[in-house]
């Protein structure tokens, strides 16, 4: 199993908070809970509006991350989809739906955790310049 630095761990992160913002999730959020935890580096907040939405959110994130090749130690509440929890070690992706996210209040819980900024609309401005860019050289 190969060892990933928190730099690279850190932009696997952002990509899949990125991934979640195309697939329309909401309140995401990036924790970086390495100083506090042991066992993991970034958590991931995420909401649906529905099971059936977080589900579908962590079953293609899950894809997103297969070329990656990272180790997936466990996976948690896919069934019920209130809260979808899949453990990859060094990054956890947590998927609510809204009333399973103000219940749990993870967020409050890991309030002291430094949060990883992402400007998701220069992100997507970004992209969109890019496509264009593509489509431009086409011509």
């Amino acid at each position: 199993m190969e060892s990933r630095s928190v730099e690279e761990l850190q932009q696997i992160a952002v990509d899949v908070a990125c991934f979640l913002h195309q697939q329309r999730a909401e309140r995401i959020r990036i924790l970086r809970v390495r100083e506090m935890l042991q066992i993991s580096s970034f958590f991931i907040l995420a909401s649906g509006r529905s099971g059936r939405q977080v589900r579908n959110f962590g079953d293609a994130v899950e894809r997103h991350l297969k070329p990656l090749h990272l180790p997936r130690l466990g996976i948690h509440g896919r069934d019920d989809a209130r809260w979808f929890c899949i453990d990859h070690g060094e990054i956890v992706l947590h998927l609510f739906d809204e009333e399973s996210r103000e219940m749990y209040d993870l967020d409050q819980l890991w309030a002291h955790a430094p949060l990883v900024e992402v400007d998701f609309k220069a992100l997507a401005t970004a992209a969109g310049e890019q496509s264009s860019t593509a489509l431009d050289s086409v011509d």
